[in-house]
């Protein structure tokens, strides 16, 4: 909202006009206010109105740059007869018998319509603010400890009813009062009727001082230091131009009669003989030359022009950069900034003029529009403050931005540079945007469509690369699923191999039955032998039978042990084989797994 009204109301042009004006004669005032003759008749419209030098009488003794401290602040201007009947409805049979006399009501002497004799029809308007205090209405919170600002003409019913903790309370402020006179006639008298409490006035100076004595040294404009060093300059080129007007620089030195033809001594352009009579010399007749003006003193001038600009710490060529016109416009604001270091008060104060006329201006709109209004320049509905009227407390901040033609080259240049940067990454129409140039549509159109063009192809390719990838990837899938399923019929066949072992092993042990029985056979017929043959042959031949015996039972042991090893060894393969395809896959893609699976030991029969 604020941006709209300050595009729409020349605010930032007048802005620049009070930072003009406080360079030259050292402070003025800006005075936001709403204009009823102009769109909207029934709110008004915000404009800044910028009263100069001559316009304004203020408490010499205030110290804050804000003029919070101010005690009074008297404005005059003249206006017409029938302009004051516009702006006083009512007050038509005071203002009728008043005559214009700028000299007689005018106490603003540098005005200058207090020396127009010829318009005698001017009514001396004046508009005195003061300081005064009041009682006001405000919501205190028992709980918070705190104060809440309302708009004294709304309803707090609802409020104090969903929230108890709130109760209306009268307490004292300060406040601003105004006193118009028009011709030494009071016309109005009361608060400030845009209904802030605040100075209504901004000032916007170069050089303040209030603890100076001299009242003509207390205010100070930048023209001031550089009026002495401007009149020794003018001073200089004054003399310099008597040097050269005093002597003759134009002409002959003769003697009477040795010149022949003694017009043709007066002309020039095509060249003319001069004659020179018979019984005279020719240094009888010599060329007058031209006195020049000494080069100490045009040094001098020099000199003296560029104190203007040094007793003020302004550096042209750190400005503008005119010694270095290649230089990149990161290189041209790093010089400026170093510039700006001895003129960064004068920025900094100016800054906060702009600050506090934000501060104002909102002001106004929040006390004095409707929502209606506010949603006509915002474009959308307004939050529930416009219409309950307890607005938060808001801040303005002041930054820089693109408003003049330089300021915008100025951009478009760090656009062009930090692309650079970056690689040129920012799309070609993003440039084409900041680009200070005639036809920026017609040109950023065409850049889109170029850049549409672009990403339809490279949008085509990148679908043909993502299916020629899945097409890839499908297959390593199949190759995956094709060796984790020889792996699982590997281990197939060796859980079945399992099963043969242990029937083995069931056969061994029926083995070995039989072989028990044998024995048993075999020592019921040693006994019978020993009843024959004797006791001690007989041990012996049962000695090495159970040699016999005992080395069977190793030999089978033995083989047991080597058939269990080989079979874990292949449960171990078979499995590291079907948790792994991937990285057999990545070690050696176009390798089946097969073939790496039968390089280990063969499984047991």
């Amino acid at each position: 909202m604020m941006t709209t009204v300050c595009n729409q109301n020349e605010i930032h042009e007048q802005f620049s006009r009070a930072c003009e004006q406080a360079c030259v004669c050292g402070m003025v005032l800006l005075q936001p206010y709403l204009d009823f003759t102009g769109k909207d008749p029934a709110q008004g419209e915000l404009k800044l109105k910028v009263w100069e030098y001559n316009s304004f009488l203020i408490d010499p003794y205030f110290r804050s740059y804000d003029a919070s401290d101010c005690a009074f602040i008297w404005t005059q201007e003249y206006i017409s007869k029938q302009e004051a009947e516009s702006r006083f409805p009512g007050q038509q049979t005071k203002i009728s018998p008043m005559s214009g006399s700028p000299q007689r009501y005018g106490s603003f002497y540098f005005l200058p319509e207090n020396y127009n004799m010829a318009r005698n029809d001017l009514l001396v308007l004046s508009y005195v603010w003061y300081k005064w205090k009041t009682k006001k209405k405000k919501l205190y919170s028992a709980r918070n400890h705190q104060f809440y600002d309302f708009a004294q003409d709304a309803n707090m019913d609802p409020v104090l009813q969903s929230i108890p903790d709130l109760e209306i309370v009268e307490i004292e402020v300060p406040i601003w009062k105004l006193a118009v006179v028009l011709n030494d006639q009071l016309m109005w008298q009361g608060e400030n009727p845009l209904g802030f409490e605040g100075c209504p006035f901004i000032p916007v100076f170069w050089n303040y001082d209030p603890h100076t004595n001299y009242y003509d040294l207390r205010c100070r404009g930048l023209v001031r230091c550089m009026r002495d060093a401007q009149y020794l300059f003018n001073r200089r080129i004054i003399l310099n131009h008597d040097i050269t007007e005093a002597t003759i620089n134009a002409g002959w030195k003769r003697k009477i009669g040795a010149v022949a033809n003694e017009d043709n001594l007066k002309k020039s352009g095509q060249g003319w003989d001069v004659l020179i009579n018979e019984g005279y010399e020719m240094t009888d007749v010599e060329k007058i030359v031209p006195s020049g003006v000494p080069d100490s003193d045009m040094a001098l001038a020099d000199q003296l022009q560029q104190l203007m600009f040094t007793v003020s710490g302004i550096n042209m060529e750190s400005w503008n950069a005119e010694n270095s016109p290649n230089a990149s416009s990161f290189t041209v604001l790093m010089k400026q900034a170093a510039n700006l270091m001895i003129q960064q008060k004068y920025f900094d104060q100016w800054d906060l003029s702009l600050k506090l006329l934000g501060e104002r201006m909102l002001q106004i709109t929040l006390n004095n529009w409707t929502a209606p209004k506010v949603k006509l320049y915002i474009g959308e509905e307004p939050t529930q403050m416009f219409y309950s009227k307890i607005f938060s407390s808001y801040e303005t901040i002041v930054e820089e931005a693109v408003l003049t033609p330089t300021q915008k080259v100025s951009e478009y240049n760090q656009w062009i540079e930090l692309n650079q940067q970056l690689g040129g990454i920012i799309p070609p129409h993003k440039l084409a945007e900041k680009a200070p140039i005639m036809g920026k549509k017609e040109l950023m159109e065409i850049l889109q469509n170029i850049e549409q063009q672009q990403q339809a192809v490279q949008s085509e390719a990148t679908n043909i690369q993502h299916a020629f990838e899945e097409a890839k990837l499908q297959e390593l899938y199949s190759k995956a699923a094709n060796n984790i399923a020889s792996a699982k019929e590997r281990y197939g066949r060796f859980e079945s191999n399992i099963g043969l072992l242990e029937e083995r092993v069931s056969e061994l042990t029926k083995n070995r039955a039989l072989a028990t029985k044998a024995k048993m056979e075999a020592l019921e017929k040693l006994v019978d032998a020993t009843a024959k043959i004797g006791a001690v042959e007989t041990m012996m031949a049962k000695n090495q039978i159970d040699t016999m015996d005992d080395d069977d039972k190793i030999r089978e042991d033995v083989e047991k042990n080597q058939a269990n090893q080989s079979a874990f060894a292949n449960e171990f393969m078979s499995k590291l084989m079907a948790g792994l395809p991937t990285m057999q896959n990545q070690m050696n893609p176009e390798e089946p797994m097969e073939a790496a699976a039968e390089t280990n030991a063969p499984l047991p029969q």
